[in-house]
């Protein structure tokens, strides 16, 4: 005999009612709607219900009304009756003959139609009742009951009592018809009534769907736009809206506005300060490099001098990247893409221009559909910096190859230069994470921790090697799922 674990059991105790949940919550969609949250949904959840309440209360009132005219009508002919057999006792004076008077419906047997008369104690009944009774109990003079009470046979009655004063003293007469006729065919007017109300009801509820999808359809220009400005093709958005959401509408184009020029200003403080500094810095590297007393003995390399020209070295350095990533990204804008075809002929002619003197050989290879819908400033600012970089150390010849990541939904960059490369040290260095190797080691490492965290923050990588083909350094740039950009 074997036993099966305790939390095994939970677990498949759980399991159900988890699946049964998440049955439940998927039928929705199932059935074409969108998620709780869609505004369309909540109005049409909001209207449906409104229409199901109203007609609701349409066919109650109705129900009441249609009753209590029946009654009315009803008590109409029963009063007329009373009259009559009232009427008939006062000139005769006997009740059994006064009956005899009547209409002949109120002598067959269950036609439905009866009366009962108290005088002194006495009852008399209509020969209709046959061997049945009517409940009556006695009324004061001038005084009108009436009631709803089952006769003979089930017959569903309306009962009329009014208490009067003859000759012969107070009587009370009681007239009651069957209601059967009439409520058959009020029950078949109130089931027409209720098919047509459920038919009225899904067919305003569909209308209305078609009303609000009609309505959100003016909402199109903005989700154009929204494309647009993913793909880079516009900076605003338009504001031939609903009134409803034009204040949202031009929120959103002031946060637009603010973000591009807060974008510009940046990039721009950032080169002009690179700008500012050369100036400065070349006059501070003219006088460090200015040589001193001949008859003095050479300065040591740890000397106060020696190491000021170094860090000014390094500063120049840092300028000077600065201010080709000014030349490189150009002017920002919100919302652009990076459009491979467009922009590498420019960052090659920049790159052939600012290393003229080496006679290089950029070799830019395109293998994307289209362009990527990934910030174009940040891409080039990484590409850019990959392609400086190897231009910088390159021999000769440099590669660089777009191509799309093996699980074909990433982007993949690939920097290549036929220099010296990095040996296995200076490469496990770069891999450490977080180390910023513009601040700790020249060469190679100008500029790739801002690449990197470029990357990361797309979560995306940057690897670094040797390059099996041209033999030199080697940048794999690994960024995911950029969706292509339309157009």
């Amino acid at each position: 005999m074997s036993f099966r674990p305790v939390s095994d059991a939970r677990a498949g105790e759980g399991a159900e009612p988890q699946t049964l949940r998440r049955w439940l919550a998927a039928v929705p969609r199932r059935l074409g709607f969108t998620p709780g949250d869609s505004l369309e949904n909540r109005l049409s959840l909001g209207l449906g219900l409104s229409l199901a309440l109203l007609i609701g209360a349409a066919w109650w009132l109705g129900h009441a009304a249609l009753h209590r005219t029946t009654d009315a009508y009803v008590l109409s002919r029963l009063e007329h009756d009373t009259q009559a057999l009232l009427g008939r006792l006062e000139h005769i004076g006997d009740v059994e003959r006064a009956a005899h008077h009547l209409l002949p419906v109120y002598r067959q047997p269950f036609s439905g139609h009866y009366f009962k008369v108290l005088t002194h104690g006495n009852a008399v009944r209509s020969r209709s009742l046959w061997d049945q009774d009517l409940d009556v109990a006695p009324v004061s003079v001038g005084e009108v009951r009436t009631w709803h009470t089952d006769g003979p046979a089930e017959q569903p009655l309306l009962v009329r009592a009014a208490g009067y004063r003859v000759a012969q003293g107070p009587v009370t007469i009681a007239v009651a018809e069957d209601l059967s006729a009439l409520l058959g065919t009020l029950r078949g007017y109130e089931r027409l009534f209720a098919v047509l109300a459920v038919v009225g009801l899904l067919a305003m509820l569909v209308l209305q769907r078609v009303i609000l999808r009609r309505s959100f359809r003016r909402l199109a220009p903005v989700y154009d736009d929204i494309d647009a400005l993913e793909r880079g093709a516009t900076s605003r958005l338009t504001e031939q809206v609903p009134a409803e959401i034009l204040p949202l509408v031009s929120k959103l184009n002031g946060l637009l506005a603010v973000y591009e020029q807060r974008l510009t200003r940046s990039r721009n403080a950032a080169g002009n300060l690179a700008h500012a500094l050369k100036g400065p810095l070349s006059l501070m590297r003219q006088q460090l490099r200015a040589p001193t007393d001949a008859a003095a003995e050479p300065e040591p390399a740890d000397s106060p001098r020696r190491v000021c020209a170094a860090e000014v070295e390094h500063i120049t350095a840092l300028v000077e990247r600065e201010l080709k990533r000014a030349r490189i990204a150009g002017r920002a804008r919100a919302g652009s893409v990076f459009d491979p075809e467009r922009e590498l002929p420019d960052l090659k002619r920049l790159l052939l221009a600012m290393y003229r003197d080496k006679a290089l050989d950029i070799d830019c290879r395109n293998r994307l559909a289209g362009p990527v819908a990934l910030d174009r400033e940040d891409l080039l600012e990484i590409l850019g910096t990959l392609l400086d970089n190897a231009c910088k150390w390159a021999d000769s010849q440099v590669r660089c190859t777009l191509a799309p990541a093996d699980a074909g939904t990433g982007l993949r960059m690939v920097v290549e230069d036929d220099g010296p490369g990095c040996d296995d040290a200076e490469l496990a260095r770069i891999a450490r994470r977080g180390e910023r190797l513009d601040e700790q080691v020249d060469g190679h490492g100008l500029g790739l921790a801002i690449a990197r965290e470029i990357a990361e923050s797309y979560g995306g990588s940057l690897r670094l090697g040797r390059s099996s083909d041209l033999g030199g350094f080697r940048a794999r740039v690994e960024l995911p799922s950029p969706a292509p950009a339309n157009g």
